[in-house]
């Protein structure tokens, strides 16, 4: 209770648009790591399961994809003879991932990396949850089943068929600026962008492009306060949602910046990423912006229809990014979001 009344006495007391605050740095997204963002936590792992013969080829695995950083998408795995199939509950979305790398030699010796990893088992929800890394993503479910046993490098895991890693297909092709800058204008313009405004406040420069400074830094997007400049880099991203991730969380550091006080108010207790490879671990001005962003990203998705399993999705969420409930309650209490399905639910605790 006390919580839900600080959040809307801050509602009402300032606005995340706000006053200037001086600074003249440039914060930027640059996203996760190429090679994944888990890591294996301190303490004891789980039994991993070692004593099955062959591949479970059939066996499904519900939880939630974390790709390349970006929110949890809720689905299944399926394991088949040529790699881990993710679907997404929605039907928008379905990626393979091997089951094992290519073969290389080192020294004399064939070896292959092993591209399922259990990263952390987290009982923060009140209930295990099994983090794995899965080639550049993050899954976490409750009933973890084969993905234990991969996780111990099986016998047959050597046995299956593998090919070479494929590099990412970049949204825009590098070498287009005229489409680099029709897709850098199309979201500035967009309903989306007309959300993260509201909240936020419409900078005072149109959306440009990162600088070769930024770019060279791996910086996906970048907000200087003293200009009051965005800048996106799409021809470095690999999806639309990557794209309006970053506008999210450049625009969240617009808010730091206008509203330091309110910022610092509101996250008083949050925990920090325990993921050491997450973007923002450790970096609170990245993980405050991150968690803003995985909140506007929930409260999109869901905005359509309430859905009976949103209180579930969001505990994944704050599961990876602790302090997104927080913000997505806080935004909750926005006019933008006045009527949300999950309003109520989110900042009172009263389904409907």
């Amino acid at each position: 209770m006390r919580a839900a009344f600080l959040l809307l006495a801050l509602a009402l007391g300032a606005s995340a648009s706000g006053e200037p605050f001086a600074s003249g740095s440039a914060e930027g997204y640059r996203g996760p790591d190429a090679a994944d963002s888990a890591r294996v936590a301190p303490g004891p792992a789980p039994h991993l399961v070692r004593d099955r013969t062959a591949l479970p080829a059939g066996a499904e695995i519900g939880g939630f994809l974390s790709p390349r950083g970006l929110p949890p998408r809720p689905g299944r795995f399926i394991v088949t003879d040529t790699g881990l199939v993710f679907l997404s509950s929605d039907g928008r979305l379905a990626q393979t991932y091997p089951l094992a790398g290519p073969v290389r030699l080192r020294e004399g010796r064939r070896w292959r990396a092993q591209v399922v990893s259990l990263a952390y088992a987290d009982s923060g929800l009140g209930r295990p949850v099994y983090v794995f890394r899965v080639d550049g993503a993050v899954f976490g479910t409750e009933t973890p089943g084969p993905l234990l046993e991969m996780a111990g490098r099986p016998t047959w895991l050597d046995s299956v068929t593998s090919r070479e890693w494929r590099p990412d297909r970049p949204l825009v092709n590098p070498w287009d600026t005229a489409t680099i800058w029709l897709v850098t204008r199309s979201i500035e313009r967009s309903a989306y962008a007309d959300t993260l405004y509201a909240l936020f406040g419409r900078p005072a420069r149109p959306v440009g492009l990162v600088g070769s400074r930024g770019r060279h830094a791996g910086r996906l997007g970048e907000y200087i306060a003293s200009r009051d400049s965005l800048a996106l880099d799409p021809a470095r991203m690999t999806s639309e949602e990557q794209l309006r991730h970053a506008m999210a969380h450049e625009l969240a550091h617009r808010w730091q910046a206008r509203a330091p006080g309110q910022l610092r108010t509101l996250w008083q207790g949050i925990a920090p990423i325990p993921d050491s490879r997450r973007y923002g671990h450790n970096r609170v001005p990245e993980h405050q912006a991150e968690a803003i962003a995985f909140a506007v990203h929930f409260l999109q998705v869901t905005a359509a229809a309430a859905a009976p399993d949103a209180s579930a999705l969001l505990d994944q969420y704050e599961l990876l990014v602790p302090g997104t409930r927080l913000m997505t309650r806080y935004f909750a209490l926005q006019p933008v979001y006045a009527r949300h399905p999950l309003r109520r639910m989110l900042t009172t605790g009263v389904l409907d």
